[in-house]
């Protein structure tokens, strides 16, 4: 049920839901009967998958720390389509209380922008200070994606590679991009990564009926373990030369929310020399857990002209 048709009914007609409150809350003030109305009005309005991540976080200490103000913003986070932020939440949810000998105390703020959120927390050391951290999230939570690697093979054998290049709002520049996004889960019939996969490879290289031979899955990556949790997924695709040959490298992609980006199609012999001057960590991240994995070989990054 969307929260717009539960909201839309009148009192009398919402069905009575209850939320499963905390049996022993760490806050004094939950105790109290009443203590969770705040939430409780609003359950009606959560989906079921939402209502069992609220029910999750009243039993952190930090939550029940944390104003009811904020509880209720993020109880009420968008819950359906595009804007779900049921990723962000669940992991939330999972987060320890206690990390590196540092507590989590409560929230504090909650910055957010269209897809990425910077939870800031009140946290306290072992020597008793207290400050603030914080880190970025997307509202898709860690696994926001996959991007990857498209290999051309010509009888055989690896050929050719392809990357993007286009425009990028963060940077205000143009930039090396690898083929993949954001993973829209539930959204337009995506449910797993690697139907995302292949729709992003339809949209990004302009070939609606692209004829993918192999799809290698690479694993996780930390982008930056220091300022977020983002853990998206790279993969490594193989398509044959003559679909490689359909590929328009004029920027096609039709998502209107993204800048556009075209292809570049490079030869397999010129993989070090665009390893060692491009600068897109994905891409970076790909090559070595390719290599790693025996889809290319660790010969094909050596540019003997370079080693001394």
């Amino acid at each position: 049920m969307s929260t717009e048709a539960a909201g839309s009914r009148p009192e009398s007609q919402r069905p009575n839901i209850k939320l499963r409150l905390p049996v022993n809350p760490i806050v004094d003030q939950y105790n109290a009967l009443g203590a969770w109305s705040h939430l409780e009005q609003v359950s009606q309005e959560l989906t079921p998958p939402r209502r069992m991540i609220v029910e999750s976080l009243m039993e952190r200490p930090w939550f029940q720390r944390t104003s009811k103000e904020l509880q209720l913003e993020l109880a009420t986070l968008p819950q359906t389509g595009r804007e779900n932020h049921d990723g962000f939440l669940v992991d939330l949810a999972g987060r320890p209380d206690k990390i590196g000998g540092v507590e989590v105390i409560e929230l504090l703020k909650l910055p957010k922008g269209n897809f990425a959120l910077l939870p800031m927390f009140k946290v306290r050391n072992e020597a008793e200070t207290e400050y603030t951290y914080e880190y970025v999230s997307w509202r898709y939570g860690p696994e926001s994606g996959a991007k990857g690697l498209v290999f051309v093979e010509n009888d055989g054998q690896i050929s050719h590679f392809i990357v993007l290049r286009g425009d990028k709002f963060a940077t205000g520049k143009r930039e090396s991009d690898s083929v993949g996004g954001f993973m829209d889960l539930n959204v337009d019939g995506v449910t797993n990564a690697l139907q995302r996969i292949k729709r992003e490879l339809t949209e990004e290289l302009g070939v609606p009926d692209l004829t993918v031979k192999n799809i290698y899955d690479l694993g996780e990556v930390l982008p930056d373990a220091g300022m977020t949790n983002n853990k998206p997924r790279l993969f490594a695709t193989v398509i044959d030369a003559n679909q490689a040959q359909r590929i328009n490298e004029q920027p096609l992609n039709p998502d209107e929310y993204e800048l556009k980006a075209g292809t570049v199609i490079i030869p397999i012999s010129q993989l070090p020399e665009i390893v060692a001057t491009n600068n897109d960590a994905f891409f970076l991240s790909a090559v070595a857990r390719a290599a790693a994995k025996g889809i290319i070989s660790f010969d094909q990054l050596r540019n003997p002209s370079k080693v001394n």
